[in-house]
């Protein structure tokens, strides 16, 4: 999971609730990257929106989560909603 961020209330959020789950699931590897000072990867990766959170398997990225939609638009989301969103990725 990399999650791409800048310092702002919804990527704080984002970052919040991986952190529970990086404490939780030590078989996954959590990083976070601040996008403006990767500009080379973010535009590889097309991260458009921040926070976005790229899945990563076998060195390929399979899935996105783009912004705080997927987590029903609020900041104030569930742990839990964002872990299975990410177990289905």
């Amino acid at each position: 999971m990399c999650l791409f961020y800048r310092a702002s209330p919804p990527c704080e959020v984002m970052e919040k609730h991986l952190r529970v789950l990086a404490a939780a699931h030590l078989e996954t590897k959590f990083m976070m990257i601040e996008a403006e000072k990767a500009p080379f990867l973010a535009e590889r990766l097309k991260i458009w929106m921040l926070p976005t959170l790229a899945i990563v398997k076998n060195e390929k990225t399979t899935d996105y989560i783009v912004g705080l939609d997927d987590m029903g638009g609020v900041e104030d989301f569930d742990t839990g909603m964002l872990e299975s969103r990410l177990i289905d990725a």
